[in-house]
Order: structure tokens, then sequence, then C-alpha cells
């Protein structure tokens, strides 16, 4: 990146400021505040550059995001008077986002003009106290699907000088070079003066009376150089300066105790060394805030080739266990990239768009850094003093798969903006319910804010989008105690772009993933699982999750694209005896730290695949979705519910799947009822919630780990596709209020409650030695559906009729429950009990609907968990709630929270154990 240096007293410190001059040169330059008639010029092929722009025709229009950096930023993250937004995907706010005012002129090939004139009215900067320092930019098409920063991804800033005498230093070079270079200086000046441009206090250059002077310099040796620019006006002196870097190639000296480990290690003696494995470079640099971000040659990284991979490392003396350390490291003089082993990660992208409350305090990106992802480093970070926990039965865990994104989101609004933090105010909610496991949606830190997580980057480090380092540890700590397990989803078989990995070898040469997918199900930047440090990569993340963060187990994405790059001639939904090994060794990897540690695969893969998984104790996805709404919309075709249970899907081990009705992956089953279902359903709320709740006891009272996708319980109908059938990933509406207030959503969460705890209650009846029977789930809808389960003096007895339009007596035999002896637990709203017979019992069921009976000695019956909420209403002067509560927080509408409910009139967010309503006080 080319390099712009503000120009200071002789007498003053010597201060760096990189900036990107080669990608956009100005007019007239040097720019200061007070300068007129502005005109930047955007050069798209700059080497500088990321080339994202590059080749355009001039029927293509480029456009400015532009913005500054004042004195009022906090950094050079924090953009103030940006003209224009972001243009959203599906064009929206075009008429916002693409202005003549950020419109730029094509010249010819790559070269475009933004005439800015005077910079304070462009961006209409009022306050005489707040002073421009940079012009921030990034270039983009109409629709932002191609943009143009700097070459390793960064935004664009343009330097604006004191106002008055001041000079200004460019070079065309990084200043770190790797080899003899010559490098171009140009000084000027805002007025005219005698110049001089000297290399380590040495002249090699110099002019009179003018305001630039242009000249080379050759590096032989290694060094670190000053390269200053100097001249004298009105008495004063005057220097601007910068640094070129030539350092030495690493040495090779071996890590401490011989055998490297990746990351951040700290020593007995207080010291910590930070370890990068990069194959194949020379040499690497460690730039972090221990000494201001200077290129230093006492943290120029060793060198140790072990076992056929090359890692380079140093020691750091003297930090502090409570102070964040951000860093980063130089590659072979190139590439800038974060740590893949950080704990913790500072984007300079996406962190300045976090609103305050998520984390109030992180730390902030570094005014001193520009354009590169940084680690972060603490020695305290990772204390956490957890409690003991017992991890559920596998063959009984009823999992809650959870986006914290969208699960706490802003009641009604579809903003997005869930939090770790509200999300352990709703995990009474998830107790109520039965849920003994919370399955989180990937939470490592992923590419933007606004995302499923499946687009991950840093593998170590919790996403600061939902919250702090600190947060995650509460909440799954808050789950523990609640005697609820936490399951992370991880994704090994892709990246997105920001891996360091990635970013410092070409595509086509880089050992860390392949060049094209050897799989079919490829989105993003595919892993190459035959390279030994990948793999180090997913046993080193398994452990340091279960280790730090006390997590349960992990469910591991898309395993179909884990095999090894030659296994795929048969195609990849094919037997792959590579996959069954590879997460063999993941589940050893899970067990050595947790015996009983949780491993799910997304596989949906054939059944000869997955009993081998099966017979390892891994879990397999069973993907019954397709079959639920058939069922749910009143369709007896396709509908076949026996894969419910494992031993009915291919002969899969009992309890080696996890079935579901939904996830993230497929439509809401309310959706396609309201959209696509029968008339008689379709048009009848009875009949829609009726199927739901039937559903929902086929799925929950079959034997078998199951999982609900959030709100399912609840009957969510929003659309989750998008028109050509992939899913639509924007946040979704949270309507707390107006679902707690819908009687036919509350009666399905409270069966969906019901089935749960019966099973948390009575696991001897759905375990290896309960005696299941039960009736075809694939029947046609003329024939009555049963499921009865038996084990010593309890049992279960569950009565369905899936006709859309006729009652229908459904019969089954059972040994404990009867005419005279049963009772009946959960039923469809509006059914009435009328058990009969002995033996054989027999109950008309209405059309759509079921009912579930116990023999008396079943648990839990008479004592079922309540999940309904308070009432909570507004009075005058006070916010009044009537009934028993655990949590209660009262907030106005600006998010402050207020400590009583004696409240001044207005509106108010109030949360009751989990539960959010909003309250109007008179």
């Amino acid at each position: 990146m080319k390099a712009l240096y503000s120009a200071i007293l002789a007498a003053m410190l010597l201060v760096v400021f990189p900036s990107a001059a080669q990608i956009v040169t100005t007019s007239p330059s040097p720019l200061q505040e007070d300068s007129r008639n502005v005109v930047l010029t955007y050069n798209a092929s700059s080497p500088q550059g990321n080339d994202g722009l590059r080749g355009l025709s001039s029927s293509q229009i480029v456009y400015a995001h532009i913005g500054v950096i004042t004195t009022k930023s906090a950094n050079n993250s924090d953009w103030r008077y940006v003209v224009t937004p972001w243009p959203e995907s599906d064009g929206s706010n075009s008429q916002y986002a693409n202005l003549d005012k950020n419109r730029l002129k094509y010249l010819t090939t790559n070269l475009y003009q933004l005439s800015i004139g005077d910079i304070r009215s462009y961006f209409g900067i009022t306050d005489p106290a707040e002073h421009v320092r940079k012009i921030a930019l990034v270039f983009r098409n109409a629709d932002g699907s191609r943009t143009g920063k700097t070459k390793d991804g960064g935004d664009i800033f343009v330097d604006i000088l004191n106002d008055g005498f001041e000079l200004q230093i460019t070079a065309d070079h990084d200043r770190l070079i790797s080899e003899p270079t010559t490098v171009s200086f140009t000084l000027t000046a805002s007025k005219e003066a005698d110049l001089t441009l000297s290399v380590n206090g040495k002249a090699f250059a110099s002019k009179s009376a003018a305001t630039s002077l242009t000249a080379s310099y050759k590096f032989n040796d290694p060094g670190n150089y000053i390269v200053s620019g100097s001249s004298t006006y009105g008495g004063k002196p005057y220097e601007a300066s910068c640094e070129i870097s030539y350092p030495a190639p690493s040495k090779a000296v071996d890590y401490p105790g011989g055998v490297p480990v990746m990351g951040c290690v700290k020593g007995s003696d207080g010291t910590v060394t930070f370890c990068f494995a990069a194959p194949g470079k020379n040499s690497v640099q460690l730039i972090g805030a221990w000494n201001g971000y200077t290129i230093d040659s006492r943290y120029l990284m060793n060198y140790q080739d072990y076992e056929g991979y090359r890692y380079f490392w140093t020691t750091v003396s003297g930090l502090a266990d409570d102070v964040y350390y951000p860093y980063y490291f130089v590659v072979d003089d190139t590439y800038r990239v974060g740590d893949p082993y950080a704990h913790l990660i500072l984007d300079p992208y996406n962190d300045r768009y976090l609103a305050s409350d998520v984390w109030p305090d992180m730390p902030a990106y570094p005014s001193e850094v520009d354009g590169v992802v940084l680690g972060v480093y603490r020695g305290d970070m990772d204390d956490y003093k957890f409690s003991d926990f017992t991890i559920p039965d596998h063959d009984n865990l009823i999992v809650y798969e959870m986006l914290f994104r969208d699960f706490t989101g802003t009641d009604g609004l579809a903003e997005g903006n869930g939090t770790v933090a509200k999300a352990i105010e709703k995990i009474p909610y998830i107790k109520a319910l039965g849920f003994n496991a919370v399955e989180l949606m990937p939470v490592m830190e992923f590419n933007g804010n606004n995302s499923w997580g499946y687009n991950t980057n840093f593998y170590m480090a919790p996403d600061k989008a939902y919250g702090s380092p600190r947060d995650y540890k509460d909440f799954i700590e808050a789950c523990h105690c609640e005697g609820i397990a936490v399951i992370l989803d991880i994704v090994f078989n892709q990246s997105d772009g920001l891996h360091p990995w990635y970013q410092i070898y070409p595509k086509a040469l880089n050992p860390f993933y392949n060049a094209s997918a050897p799989h079919a199900y490829s989105v993003l930047n595919d892993w190459n699982q035959g390279n030994r440090l990948v793999q180090q990569q997913w046993t080193d993340a398994i452990r340091y999750w279960m280790q730090s963060y006390n997590v349960d187990g992990f469910r591991f994405d898309l395993v179909k694209g884990l095999g090894d790059n030659n296994s795929y001639s048969s195609g990849t939904d094919a037997y792959n005896q590579s996959r069954i090994d590879r997460m063999k060794r993941l589940h050893d990897v899970i067990r050595s730290v947790k015996p009983d540690g949780i491993h799910i695969n997304e596989n949906l893969a054939g059944a000869a695949e997955e009993i081998a998984m099966g017979k390892d104790g891994e879990i397999n996805w069973a993907n019954i979705n397709n079959a639920s709404c058939q069922y749910a919309m009143g369709y007896d075709s396709d509908d076949n519910l026996n894969r419910f249970l494992a031993t009915a899907d291919g002969g899969r081990p009992a309890g080696s799947t996890i079935s579901y009705a939904e996830s993230h992956d497929e439509q809401r089953v309310a959706y396609k009822v309201d959209a696509y279902a029968k008339a008689e359903v379709k048009n009848s709320k009875e009949a829609k919630y009726a199927r739901l709740g039937a559903l929902a006891a086929q799925m929950l009272l079959t034997p078998g780990p199951k999982m609900v996708w959030q709100f399912g319980e609840l009957g969510n109908n929003q659309n989750t596709k998008n028109n050509d059938g992939g899913n639509n990933t924007d946040p979704k509406i949270v309507d707390w209020s107006g679902w707690l207030a819908d009687a036919d959503r509350v009666a399905l969460r409270d069966v969906y409650s019901g089935l749960i705890n019966l099973r948390r209650n009575n696991p001897e009846l759905f375990g290896a030695d309960a005696t299941l029977s039960r009736s075809d789930l694939d029947a046609a809808y003329t024939q009555p559906r049963w499921i009865c389960l038996r084990s010593g003096d309890k049992e279960i007895v569950a009565l369905i009729n899936p006709s859309t339009n006729a009652e229908m007596t459904v019969s089954c035999q059972a040994s404990l429950i009867s005419a005279d002896r049963h009772q009946l637990y959960v039923s469809s709203t509006g059914y009435t009990d009328n058990l009969s017979g002995t033996g054989t019992i027999s109950a008309r069921i209405p059309a759509n609907g079921f009912a579930v009976y116990t023999s008396p000695s079943v648990s839990g019956v008479d004592d079922l968990p309540a999940v309904s909420t308070p009432k909570v209403y507004g009075g005058k002067g006070e916010i009044i709630i009537n009934g028993d509560y655990t949590t209660l927080r009262i907030c106005d509408l600006a998010g402050r929270s207020l400590p009583s409910t004696k409240v001044p009139a207005g509106i108010y967010i109030v949360t009751v154990d989990g539960l959010s309503s909003k309250v109007t006080v008179r």
C-alpha cells in the first residue's frame, strides 16, 4: 500500500500514516481542509488495489462509498458524514445510494474522477471545532456486488493535512521490502519552498523554490531506513517522514521444546510465544500493540521446519494479563494477516457497524493500523470458572436449534439484533419447554455482522456481533445451571476469504485450499482435508471450545464435503470411507475432552455410511421436512413419518439419528400449510394447529434424539426461502408479543412442552429397554395411526387421526391403560376424553386431531412446568404483572433499564422470564 505521511515539525516524533495514494491521486496535492476545487482520480488497475473494478466498460457506472475520518472519529473505522448508504442487494434503496454526488466520471479504461469541490461543503460539516483528517473511500458498482479496495481488502484513505504550510511524502512501494529494491519518493509542499529528500539523515535529492520533488533510492542491504523530506518555511523547520523496512530473512531456530504449537502460548515465566504456520514462506514479521505497531527487528519471527511444514515463531515479554494486545503478521513482506488461532478478532470492515450496547467495552480498532484484520491476545481472556455439568443421555436429547441474531431480535421488527445477553434472559423459556440441549448456529468469527455464520473466517474466536467472549461463557454456564447442554454448529468444509491461510497464497498454489472443490456442494473456499495442518486446526478448535467455553459437543456442517480429495470418484453422495474415518477421528477428539461429548453430523448420506457412523456413537441428522410438510398440509403421498425412528430409516442403529420436522435449511412447515395445504386445512385454524400438534406427537413420541428449529413450537409460518429455493438468510421478525397473544400458537407451544417434558420425566419409556409398538406412520389417511411405549409399570399411548375431514375411531393394544385407568395427558383443541376398552383401547378422534394418554404411574403429568408468561399490562403510572415470575427487566424505547415498575406515562419493553412484550403506561 502506498504510504502518505503527515508533515510534522522537525522536533516532533516520527508519525507514520499509511494510505493508498497510488489508488487515488488528488488535485491539488497535498490536500488540506481549505483546498478548493478538489478532484479525486481513482485508478482501478493500481497494483496497490484489489482489481475489484478493473476492466469495467464505460457503460458500467462506478460510485464512491465515501465519508471522512475527523477529529471526532474514534479510529479509522469510525467513518463520519457518509454521503450515501450502501446499496441493498434487492435495489430497494438505489435512489438513495446511487446519486450524481457520488458517481464517478469515466475518463478511460480503469481511470475515473470524482469532483468534490470544497471538502467541508461536500460532506456537510458545519461544526467549526471538527476537522477532517482523512477522506475514506470504497469504490463500487451500482449494486455493490463489486468493490474497489486496497489489495488486502481494506478501505482507501486520502490524508488531509492541516491548513498552512505542510509537507507530505509518498512512496510507490510498500514500506516493507524483501529484496534489493528501488523506491520512488515524492515530497510535496503546500507552498513553494526549498525541498530535500534524505535517507537516515543523508540527503540524496533536493530542489529549490518548488512544491514537488521526486527522486528514487535503491535499498541494497537489510535494515530499517527513515526516509525524510525536509524544508524550512517562515523560519521554521518542517519534516515529513516514512519508514522503509528491509528485514533479514527469518532464521532457523527450533520452537521452545522442539514441537511447534500454533497460536499464542503463555509461558511459566510470563512470556508469550506467537506461532504461525506458513509453509513455503521465507519470513514473517510480528507487528503488535506493545510497541505501537512499529516494525522492529526484535519481532522478526524465527522458523522451524517440522514434519514437512514450516512454522514461524517468536517470544514476547512484558505483556500484562489484563490488557488487550492487537497484533498481526506480515508474511514475506507482502501479506498482512491476522492469526488463524486468535481467540478474539478486530475487524476493520465490520466492527464499526456494531451497536455500542452489544459489547460496551469492546477493544477499539487501533488508529495506527489500516485495513488489516487483527488478532487479539489477552492473558486472562480464557479465565472462567464453570460449574460441573452432566451431559444428558444422547438417546433422549431434545435439541432447540437457535440463531442468536433472530432468537431475541427486536420484538416485531426484522432488525436481526439479537444478542447472547438477551438470549440468557430467555433460558427459563427453553427450560420450561423441556429442552435439554441448545444447538447454536455458528458463532465463530464470520464475515460481516449479519449472517447465519456458515462463512467462518477464524475458528477459535467468537463473533462479536452477538456479544463478548464473557457473554458466550455466561450463556453456556446459565444453560448448564438449568440442565441444558450447549452444542456448537461448526463448518469444516469451507471458509470465507479473510482466513489468513487463504490470503497468503495464490489460489492455484494454496496448500490449504482446493482450487476447485472435489465434491458437489461447495459454496465458498473449499478446505483441503488432506492437509495435516487443516486437520490440526480442526482438532485444536474442538479442544479450545470444549475446554475454554465448556461446550458439550458439535454439529458438523456438510459432512459430505469432508472426504479426502480423491474419494469422490463415485460421486459426492456415494458411500465414502474417508468421511467415516475422518468423523471418527473428530469424535475421538471430542471424547478425549469429554467422554460423553455430543457428536452430530449433517451428512444426509446413504444408510450404509451413516450406520457405520452410528456404530461409533455419532448422531446423524435425519431430515423429515418433506414428509412433515406433506402430513401437515393433509396430503397422504410422500409423507413417511416412520423415518422419525432411526431403525425405520434404512436400519440405522437405534438412537443414531436426530430427526426433525424443520431446520434452518428447510421451509417452515406452517408456511407451507398456509400456502399449499388442502382447502379444509388451509381454511381452518383449528385444523391447521391440530395437524401441527399431531405432527409434533409423531415426532416426539418416537424414541431417539429430536430437534426443533427455533419458534417451531409456536407454529412459525414465516417464509424462509428465496424464489430460487435457496435459503433466505435475512433477519426474520421476532413477534413474541403477537405470537403469545395468539391462543392457537400458545396451545401448540403447550403441546410441545407437554410432550418434551413427558420424555424428560420418563426417560425409561424412550430407552433401549422400552417396548415400542406402532402403526405404519406412512399409511393412507383412511387408516388410523397410533404409538405405544411401555416400560415397567409405565405406558404412553398416542392416538392420531390423519384424516382431514372425518372423525375416526383409533384403536390399539395397551397393557396398562384402559377406560377406567388412564390419564388424558395432552390432545388437540376441542377433543373430549372418550377412551373405552381394556386390552384393546379405542377413542373417537376428530379429523386432524390426536390424544395422548398415560398410565397413572407416568411421572410429571400433574406437575408439568408452566410455560405461560404472567399477564403484563400497563396501568396508571405503573406496570402491572399478574402471576409468578423469576426474572424481570423493564426498558424504555431507548433501551435504558429501569429499576422499578413505577414509571412515567409512555411505552416500555417488559421482559418477564425471558419473554418480552410492549406495554403502554398511562
